[in-house]
């Protein structure tokens, strides 16, 4: 949970819009929580530039899509999604995921 408390203050910082955390602790296998917020493309990279800091190099796995208009950043077991506007709306990430518990 302190990974997770991390990037929520990281990304909240950088003042990210419409930021929201999904626990999928008990439901997936591979990740415990989606993270997903709204950027623009300089709070993209900033994101990212910021994230690699404030955690330990170990926990950042893998980076997707960086510099597009959806990035992953795996995390191990929390899942960073930074979209912007259009992309978040397009995907529906949060009505798809309506019947999971949001903590945030």
């Amino acid at each position: 949970m302190e990974k997770l408390n991390k990037i929520i203050e990281t990304l909240e910082d950088l003042k990210v819009k419409d930021l929201a955390v999904y626990d999928f602790e008990k439901t997936s296998p591979f990740y415990d929580y989606f993270v997903i917020v709204t950027v623009n493309e300089r709070q993209g990279n900033a994101a990212i530039n910021h994230l690699k800091k404030a955690l330990v190099a170990e926990d950042i796995k893998n980076i997707e899509g960086k510099g597009g208009s959806w990035t992953l950043v795996d995390c191990h077991d929390v899942i960073v999604h930074l979209f912007q506007e259009n992309d978040r709306k397009y995907y529906g990430f949060d009505q798809r995921l309506l019947g999971y518990k949001r903590i945030k």
